[in-house]
């Protein structure tokens, strides 16, 4: 398991999981997969908030959009996305984005959500295999 965080963990992780600090706009794809594709890419970022809504939801939307680009490289055909995003203007955008990638596409509101949060995750289930004829490789995600 490999995780990717802005800042240090602060409990003690179990030995399976590879934590790294770094930031995801600067995360090399290649060494995200360095050991091979994963069956699964959780991204649970929300950008700092502002008291804007308008300006958080489009933030969230961009890092919604550097954690599906790096999902496309890091899953293997028939992998799992879920990704957490701030409903907003450029929500349908972001779902259009993962078509593409993913056979289904689901959106989620979890129970224990605070019913004052306007945040969802969009999940894509069995990545495309990008060798298949008509279906499209990462570089294509954000086309």
């Amino acid at each position: 398991m490999r995780s990717l965080d802005l800042k240090p963990a602060t409990s003690v992780l179990p030995a399976n999981v590879d934590y790294r600090v770094l930031d995801a706009f600067a995360a090399d794809g290649d060494a995200i997969c360095e050991g091979g594709r994963f069956d699964i890419v959780l991204s649970d970022m929300a950008p700092s908030t502002t008291g804007h809504r308008d300006l958080d939801q489009y933030r969230s939307y961009e890092l919604f959009l550097r954690a599906l680009t790096l999902a496309a490289g890091a899953l293997r055909p028939g992998g799992t996305f879920v990704g957490k995003i701030f409903q907003g203007a450029e929500f349908e955008q972001a779902r259009d984005a993962m078509r593409p990638l993913f056979e289904k596409i689901r959106i989620i509101r979890p129970k224990a959500t605070r019913d004052e949060s306007y945040e969802l995750f969009l999940i894509g289930l069995v990545r495309r295999d990008d060798t298949e004829p008509g279906t499209h490789g990462s570089e294509n995600v954000l086309a």
